[in-house]
């Protein structure tokens, strides 16, 4: 027998209001990925994570990430101090310690500090990162602005819906990352800033 999921999510309400264009309040989240997003996987990508201290490269932490994404990040972040999710492949490497430690030994300790109490989306086998999101949203989503930044290739499913629709999805083109360029889209995603 099937049960009625409503009562168990209470973002759902929430989320309909945002399609149906009621202006979203309150402090702002951002989902975030890192693969080609923050991490063009060159020189390094989130496997150098998983080898042990010893066979790690001695510039891991300082080659992860792409400058001009963390640039463009960090100007996000110090405009609109969102909640940040991760919904990052990564989360199948690292606990919520993992990744405090990983921002905090590449320069993005703001990240840490930013995580969401409920700080993870991750994707279930055979899922689109949009199913993740989406699941996330309807137990916790309160009527805030929102951002999802992402990929076009791992960013299964977001590309169409009514999230993106809704202009709440940058997806960021493969081996490029995020940049300056997408600012204007992500302002309009999340409104003044503070």
């Amino acid at each position: 027998m099937v049960q009625n999921n409503r009562k168990s999510e209470p973002g759902r309400a929430a989320l309909e209001r945002l399609y149906r264009g009621v202006a979203p309040t309150g402090r702002p989240l951002l989902f975030l990925d890192f693969d080609d997003v923050l991490c063009l996987n060159q020189p390094y990508s989130g496997h150098h994570l998983s080898l042990n201290a010893a066979e790690r490269p001695g510039d891991l932490f300082q080659k992860l990430w792409h400058l001009p994404a963390v640039q463009a990040l960090l100007q996000v972040v110090d405009e609109y101090a969102p909640q940040v999710v991760l919904t990052t492949s990564w989360l199948r490497l690292l606990e919520r310690e993992g990744f405090v430690e990983l921002f905090q030994r590449t320069g993005l300790s703001v990240l840490a500090d930013a995580l969401h109490e409920a700080w993870d989306a991750p994707q279930d086998f055979g899922r689109s990162r949009h199913q993740a999101i989406e699941r996330w949203l309807f137990a916790h989503y309160e009527s805030q602005p929102l951002l999802i930044l992402d990929d076009e290739l791992s960013g299964t499913g977001l590309f169409g819906s009514r999230l993106h629709k809704a202009g709440c999805v940058v997806l960021c083109k493969v081996d490029v990352g995020l940049h300056a360029g997408h600012l204007p889209a992500v302002r309009a995603a999340l409104g003044g800033g503070r």
